[in-house]
C-alpha cells in the first residue's frame, strides 16, 4: 500500500510539470509584446533602455527554466528585431521602416523641416496723414507739370520728382532776367502767377525761392559779386508773390550765387543751365 501511494505521487508530479513550462511560455510572450510596444517609437535612448531591460528579463527567465535558456542572447534578439521590422540602433538609413510601419519623410517634407523659419516683418499700415500727404503731393505735381508745359519751353524748366515732402522746379534765369540785371521780364509773369495759384489752392505748401548764377564774376556798384545779384533776384521774385496776395510767412528767398551749380560751368551751355531761379514747394504739417 505504501509503494502504491509513492507511485501515484510520482505520477501526479509528472502530470503537473507542464505548468512550469506554460508559465515560462507566458512570461516570454509577455516580454515579447512589451518589446514590440517599446520599440514602436523611434527614440533611440528609449529603445536602448528597453533592449537592456528585455535582456535582463530573458536572462533571468533562462536561468529558471530549460525553455528560456539562451533566449536572451544577442543572436536571438537580433532575430526578433528582423521579424518585427524594428530599426536596429546602429541603423543610419532613414528609409528603413519602424515597427509601426512609419513611412520615411519625403523630399518635400525634408525641405520643410530643414528650411529655417523666417519671420516676415509686419507691414506698416498707412496712416491717414500719409494718405493725405501723398494726395497733396500728387495734386501739386500734376498742376506744376501742366503749368510748365504751357508757360515755359521744353528745355527751359525741370520739375524734379517729389522727395522728402518737397517739389523742386528749376527755371532758366534768362527767362526771368537779362544778364547782370535783377529786373524780371514780363515773360516770367505767367510762371510766377501759375505758381501763386497753385500755392493758394494748396495751403499746406510753403515756397522757398533760390537765386543761382554761373561762375562768371560780376563787379558793379549795385552788385559787387554774384552773391548780391542772386539774392536780389530771389528777393524780387518774392516781392512779386507777396504783392499778389501770398502770405509773407509762406515764402522765403535765398541767394546762392555760384555755390550750387547743376553743371561744371565749363561751357556756355552749362553756364546757361546754372543761371536759374529755383522754386521749392515744401509740404508742411496741416
Amino acid at each position: 500500500m505504501t509503494m502504491k501511494k509513492a507511485i501515484d505521487f510520482h505520477e501526479d508530479s509528472n502530470e503537473n510539470s507542464w505548468i512550469v513550462t506554460f508559465a515560462d511560455l507566458v512570461t516570454l510572450l509577455l516580454v515579447f509584446f512589451i518589446l514590440l510596444f517599446s520599440i514602436s517609437t523611434i527614440k533611440e535612448e528609449s529603445f536602448k533602455e528597453t533592449i537592456n531591460s528585455v535582456k535582463s528579463a530573458l536572462k533571468r527567465t533562462g536561468q529558471g527554466s530549460n525553455i528560456g535558456a539562451g533566449a536572451g542572447t544577442k543572436d536571438e534578439i537580433d532575430s526578433n528585431k528582423v521579424e518585427t521590422g524594428s530599426v536596429p540602433t546602429d541603423s543610419t538609413d532613414p528609409s528603413t521602416e519602424t515597427g509601426d510601419k512609419q513611412q520615411a519623410p519625403t523630399e518635400d517634407e525634408k525641405a520643410i523641416i530643414t528650411t529655417p523659419f523666417v519671420i516676415q516683418p509686419a507691414t506698416r499700415k498707412e496712416s491717414k496723414e500719409d494718405r493725405l500727404k501723398k494726395q497733396d503731393m500728387a495734386r501739386a505735381v500734376k498742376a506744376i507739370n501742366k503749368l510748365m508745359s504751357t508757360a515755359a519751353g521744353k528745355d527751359d524748366s525741370k520739375v524734379s520728382p517729389p522727395k522728402n515732402d518737397r517739389i523742386i522746379i528749376n527755371v532758366r534765369g534768362d527767362l526771368f532776367f537779362n544778364k547782370g540785371s535783377a529786373q524780371f521780364k514780363r515773360e516770367a509773369m505767367p510762371i510766377m502767377d501759375g505758381i501763386g495759384n497753385i500755392l493758394r489752392k494748396n495751403p499746406v505748401f510753403n515756397l522757398n525761392i533760390g537765386g543761382h548764377t554761373d561762375n562768371v564774376p560780376i563787379s558793379t556798384n549795385r552788385y559787387p559779386s554774384n552773391w548780391e545779384l542772386s539774392a536780389i533776384r530771389a528777393t524780387t521774385v518774392l516781392r512779386y508773390f507777396v504783392r499778389g496776395g501770398l502770405s509773407p510767412e509762406r515764402v522765403t528767398a535765398t541767394g546762392y550765387g555760384e555755390s550750387t551749380p547743376l553743371e561744371p560751368n565749363d561751357t556756355k551751355e552749362q553756364r546757361v543751365i546754372n543761371r536759374r531761379i529755383e522754386f521749392v514747394l515744401e509740404r508742411t504739417s496741416p
